[in-house]
């Protein structure tokens, strides 16, 4: 089996697997689970994905195959790393908020001084707030232009990565979960002149109703981000930049635009500081893993370029 197979069988077992287990803890848990805006969906895309990656390994289409399955693959595991992130607040843990404000001052980081330097510098606010929000289509483009460049092996692992990465964010909130910034500092968002307060108190319906509310169901039309320790935003923009990086060409925009994007979470998303130090850890951590679970034995270097034959 090559890189690129292992690959593949790596990514696929990911997202069945991730089903099975997530859906079992949320009923020994008993999270209530409304599957009538996500069943239909789920089955489209499940659907989809499987009968184009058939019909394209029988006619040797192998880019398209690829294609498919990552991107395929990618939209199936919202679903369970959505579910997992309300399973992990659902544990109604203490707050965390006291002892991750701590670490930030011990760090040094005054994240008061830190939002009034940012606000007051109008380019640096709108980089934050632009390059926040990039994080879903990044998602979605980056496995593609990987594949189209010859580059499946590392689009599977980037795919897989996203998956574990979050996974493992939901696993380390259960432990840590917090309402963020604004709330705890009692920082009064309507100050704010450049800075996007959307995503400051977006989340905290979710968050106390799935905490507080007895019989809570999830729906996925209104899930909201919930995690703040560790930021997935900055996980993903590790991700992001690791993935794209033997592309020469998109190398140092795409690294560019991912440290905005991961120092973005600090201003645009209610996170501290080391939220977004431990996303990236989390990221490193996970895409080794990645890599060594999918490499051949003499090829364990992340940030090896891929030489398995495209497939």
């Amino acid at each position: 089996m090559n890189d690129t197979e292992r690959s593949r069988v790596f990514l696929l077992a990911i997202t069945l697997s991730s089903y099975a287990l997530v859906l079992l803890l949320a009923w020994v848990s008993k999270l209530g689970i409304s599957m009538a805006d996500t069943s239909i969906l789920v089955l489209y895309f499940a659907l989809f994905t499987g009968c184009v990656s058939i019909l394209a390994t029988r006619w040797q289409m192998h880019q398209l195959r690829n294609l498919t399955e990552c991107v395929g693959c990618g939209f199936l595991l919202v679903v369970p790393i959505t579910i997992s992130t309300y399973l992990a607040i659902q544990q109604n843990l203490p707050l965390a908020d006291e002892q991750l404000a701590f670490w930030d001052r011990a760090i040094g980081v005054d994240w008061i001084a830190l939002m009034r330097w940012v606000d007051a510098h109008a380019l640096v606010a709108w980089i934050f707030n632009k390059a926040y929000r990039t994080f879903s289509y990044q998602l979605l483009a980056w496995p593609i232009v990987l594949i189209l460049c010859k580059r499946s092996v590392r689009a599977y692992q980037m795919v897989s990565a996203y998956g574990l990465l979050c996974f493992a964010a939901s696993a380390i909130s259960i432990w840590w979960p917090a309402v963020g910034t604004y709330s705890y500092y009692q920082f009064d968002a309507n100050t704010l002149e450049n800075i996007d307060q959307t995503y400051g108190y977006h989340f905290l319906t979710q968050f106390h109703r799935v905490r507080d509310e007895p019989g809570f169901v999830w729906s996925l039309k209104e899930s909201a981000g919930i995690l703040t320790f560790p930021s997935v935003h900055a996980a993903v923009a590790t991700l992001c930049a690791w993935a794209m990086w033997d592309i020469r060409l998109l190398r140092y925009p795409v690294f560019m635009l991912n440290v905005a994007m991961g120092a973005s979470a600090v201003p645009s998303a209610n996170h501290y500081v080391i939220d977004v130090i431990a996303g990236c850890l989390v990221a490193l951590l996970v895409v080794a893993l990645v890599v060594v679970m999918t490499r051949g034995g003499q090829r364990h270097a992340v940030h090896q370029i891929p030489v398995a034959a495209e497939r």
